[in-house]
C-alpha cells in the first residue's frame, strides 16, 4: 500500500494479466476503486490516502498484488507524474520482476509564487 498527499490523476495505461486488476484507494470518506482497463481514470483528493494494486483470481476474491513498484517522481512543465508497475502473483517459471498492470499518476502543481509588489509610500 502507497500513501499519497494532495490532488492527484490516476490512469491505467498498460495491463497484460490474465486476472482482472483494480487499483483500491482509501481515503478519510471511504474507499474508491479504479478498474483494471486501460484507459479508466480517477481523480484523488485528500490530504492523505493509500493506493493498492489488486487482482481478482478465478474463484476466489480481490486479492493484493505480489509486488507494486513505484518509479521515480518527475516534473515537467507544471505536472508532477509517476508510474506505478506491479506483478500480480508468481508462477513457476515467471520473473519476479514481471510487470502486468501499469498505473500513470499526475498531479498539476500551483503556480510558483511570483515577487511580491513593493509599495512605494510618498514622502
Amino acid at each position: 500500500m502507497l500513501r499519497y498527499h494532495g490532488a492527484w490523476r490516476i490512469t491505467v495505461v498498460g495491463r497484460s494479466a490474465d486476472f482482472d486488476q483494480r487499483a483500491v484507494v482509501r481515503g478519510p470518506h471511504g474507499s474508491r476503486v479504479l478498474a483494471g482497463r486501460v484507459g479508466a481514470a480517477l481523480q484523488m483528493d485528500g490530504e492523505s490516502w493509500t493506493l493498492a494494486l489488486e487482482h481478482h483470481p478465478s474463484g476466489r476474491g480481490w486479492r493484493p498484488n505480489l509486488r507494486t513498484t513505484p518509479g521515480p517522481v518527475t516534473e515537467r512543465d507544471g505536472v508532477r507524474s509517476q508510474l506505478l508497475t506491479s506483478n500480480d502473483c508468481h508462477w513457476p517459471g515467471k520473473q519476479l520482476d514481471y510487470v502486468n498492470f501499469v498505473l500513470r499518476l499526475e498531479q498539476t502543481l500551483g503556480p510558483l509564487p511570483g515577487p511580491v509588489p513593493v509599495r512605494r509610500v510618498a514622502t
